[in-house]
This record gives C-alpha cells, structure tokens and sequence, in this order.
C-alpha cells in the first residue's frame, strides 16, 4: 500500500554539507576514453595552509557522475617519512552521503598538505570528461577537540569466488589494540556483493551484530553512522562477513562463468569494511 511508505528523500541541489569553507579542484580537466579499462589516476592539488586545519565535513563532489566510479581523497604531509604521511579525507561512491562528524569531534589536515586525489574512471561507451572537486568545512568548536576521527578499511584481498557461486563468505577481522568509539560504518563490494554484516566480539567473549546490510546494492553505497557513538574497548574484535553472488541469478554480474579475484576495477571485486572511529581517553570503556 503506497500509502504506508516513508516521505520520500529529498536530495540537495549543490553541496550536501553546505556553503564549503574552501573547495579544491582537480588541477585540470580529465578526459575519460570510451571503452576499455581506466587505472586509477592520481591527481595532487596544494592546500597552501600555513596551520594545521581541522574539519568537521567534507564531500567529495564527482564532476561527471557518469563515469566517476570512486573518489578517494588523502592529506599528504610532506613534512613526514612517505610510509606514514598520508591519511583519509573523504571518499565517495555511488549513494554515499557526505562525510560528517558529531559535535566535538573533528579531522585534522596538516599544515603545508597536499590532497591526493585517487579518482577511478569507468568508460560509458563514450568520450568523457570530468573535473571532480572537494569541499571542507572547518570546525570551529572548542580546541583541542574532544574527538579525533580517523578511518581503516577491514579488508581481505586473499579470496577468489567460484564461477557460478551464488553464495560465496569472505570475512575480515580487526582487534582495536586501544579504546575507541566508533562514528560511522561503511560496507564496500562491486557488482557481485550480496550482503554485509559487521560483529563486535568484546574482550568478554560478548558479541552484538553492529550493522546487517541484507540486500547491498553497489550503486547505492551508504554510510550507517550511529545515532550515539559506540564505545569499544580495547581488545574488542570486529568481524566482517561478506557474501557474493557470482551466478546468472544477479542481474549486476559481468560474467557468471569466470571466477572472481580482489581487483580495482567494477568487473573484479573487492571485500571492505570501512570503519570511522576515535580514539578513546576513557580506559573504562566496557561496551554501549
């Protein structure tokens, strides 16, 4: 009965987080070829500020969405060794919403950074062109701010479904070696994921499914973020558990009859379970 479901989303026109305090475009126009494969290109834009930066928002806006598979942008601090100067800004995919943080919680940019643009193109059948772009806005609450955010993926890249599988488990699992609280979760597969389950197992031996994503659709990704941040503490483990349907059954699938492998591109697959957390000056975190 269409008169039981929900108003419909309304979307925004623009920029999802607001007037940006500063945008970044990639340095120029890209041209996008009409078939084929495109490799990961990587663009570095100067950010020029001369203090660190802290953020409350950002959204990556892709300027063609016809063929912008992914964004992926990074903060580089050239002041750093190039093992440990790079950390997540903001990504964006199909369906995903920008990325935004609770009141008090904020993402630092070093001074003097440069944001690495990881853009991935997929070709329509024709020549295209893009000039995708960033937007930031800055916090401007009390500092130092009582939270800082960072992200990880919980990945495994060792898999490879069989052609025909139409239930294929891959898992992942990552111990916090510290207390955090976790913000957001934001599960990532292509064309033949299924579904997506995140589970906390407490040091106790407790465990509490933390997001069931039953029926993930790749073109519309989303990021769960908790009504109230989840304190974790350490030696809590989650698991990741990813399904995949390789049979003719998916309407999505390139090639039921070719078993799939952890690769860039949509016809491959990838198994990501991307967390958003901050680190936890409370050592008596136990749980909710």
């Amino acid at each position: 009965d269409e008169g039981d479901l929900p108003p419909a989303p309304t979307y925004e026109e623009g920029w999802g987080i607001g007037k940006p305090d500063v945008v970044f475009q990639l340095p120029e126009e890209v041209t996008v070829k009409a078939d084929g494969v495109v490799p990961y290109l990587y663009f570095d834009v100067p950010t020029n500020f001369e203090d660190d930066v802290w953020i409350k928002a950002a959204e990556a806006r892709p300027g063609n969405r016809a063929v912008v598979h992914h964004i992926i942008v990074s903060a580089v601090d050239p002041s750093l060794p190039e093992k440990r100067n790079t950390s997540t800004v903001v990504g964006t995919a199909p369906g995903d919403p920008p990325f935004t943080l609770p009141e008090g919680v904020a993402r630092r940019i070093p001074k003097g950074a440069i944001l690495r643009f990881q853009m991935h193109y997929t070709p329509t059948g024709k020549k295209e062109v893009d000039r995708s772009e960033v937007g930031l806005v800055f916090y401007k609450g009390e500092m130092p701010p009582r939270g800082v955010a960072h992200s990880r993926g919980i990945l495994n890249t060792k898999f490879e479904i069989p052609a025909g599988h139409p239930n294929y488990e891959v898992r992942a699992s990552h111990t916090f070696r510290e207390n955090v609280t976790l913000i957001n979760l934001m599960p990532h597969m292509h064309l033949r994921g299924k579904d997506f389950l995140y589970r906390a197992t407490w040091p106790d031996g407790r465990s509490e499914i933390l997001l069931s994503v039953p029926g993930y659709d790749f073109n519309w990704q989303n990021t769960y973020r908790f009504a109230e941040p989840l304190k974790l503490p350490k030696g809590t483990r989650i698991d990741c558990i990813a399904h995949y349907d390789n049979s003719e059954d998916n309407p999505a699938n390139p090639n039921p009859g070719k078993p799939v492998k952890w690769g860039d591109q949509t016809f491959e697959e990838m198994m990501i379970g991307f967390v958003c957390y901050m680190k936890d000056a409370d050592s008596s975190s136990s749980g909710r």
